[in-house]
């Protein structure tokens, strides 16, 4: 098995099997081009282990669908995506038990199943830009998961017509009128890093929801 390591600021492989004609092209000053995949060997957290338990019995309790049943779909859906054959949890690594955690917080949003933020904060969970990117056409408040509004994190500007202007590049979030009212009071920047939120930046796809209030897909 090749292994990785780092020295005086550079990273080293080592035990890597290689055919002669490699050999002989790195003798001779050529480079090889490399896929790097990192084995993780940490066992899933119990911490983690326990907030998947919660997300699936929330699921159960919102949809009918008994938690156990979920989250094997869950699990298979996992397996499809990264390309892995895992049977349980036992078996899961803790970079496995974050990517299943994305999975199916991905689809409790899509769903737009309750995302109660006291177990969140338990869980030290924070959503990834794909889940707030979500989250906006969801309008789900990405602090305390209630009807949320898109707050403009790269203001407008004063007296523009915000439905003729460009908003493509702008960031954004989806968070609720109280917490609207916190960013305003505290300030951008704080209200961030007091969440520890990544603003999203607006596509054509998100424009277009910003100005009518519907999705259209874009090539």
């Amino acid at each position: 098995m090749s292994k990785l390591r780092k020295e005086k600021g550079k990273y080293i492989v080592s035990n890597v099997n290689l055919k002669h004609a490699d050999e002989l092209l790195l003798e001779h000053g050529g480079v090889l081009s490399v896929d790097v995949n990192i084995r993780d060997n940490r066992y899933m957290s119990v911490s983690q282990r326990n907030f998947i338990f919660k997300l699936c019995r929330e699921v159960e309790y919102e949809t009918g669908v008994d938690h156990e049943i979920f989250r094997a779909d869950m699990m298979n859906v996992h397996n499809s995506v990264y390309n892995k054959n895992l049977v349980s949890l036992t078996e899961y690594s803790m970079t496995d038990a974050n990517e299943l955690i994305n999975i199916t917080i991905t689809f409790m949003i899509d769903k737009e199943i309750t995302l109660r933020k006291e177990w969140l904060d338990k869980g030290d969970f924070n959503f990834t830009k794909n889940h707030i990117y979500q989250m906006c056409f969801k309008r789900i408040c990405v602090v305390c998961g209630t009807r949320a509004e898109i707050h403009h994190v790269d203001a407008v500007g004063m007296g523009r017509d915000r439905k003729k202007i460009s908003h493509i590049g702008l960031r954004v979030l989806p968070i609720c009128r109280f917490h609207h009212n916190e960013a305003h009071t505290i300030g951008d920047k704080g209200f961030i890093e007091k969440y520890h939120l990544e603003p999203v930046k607006i596509d054509k796809k998100l424009e277009h929801f910003i100005k009518t209030g519907k999705v259209r897909v874009f090539e």
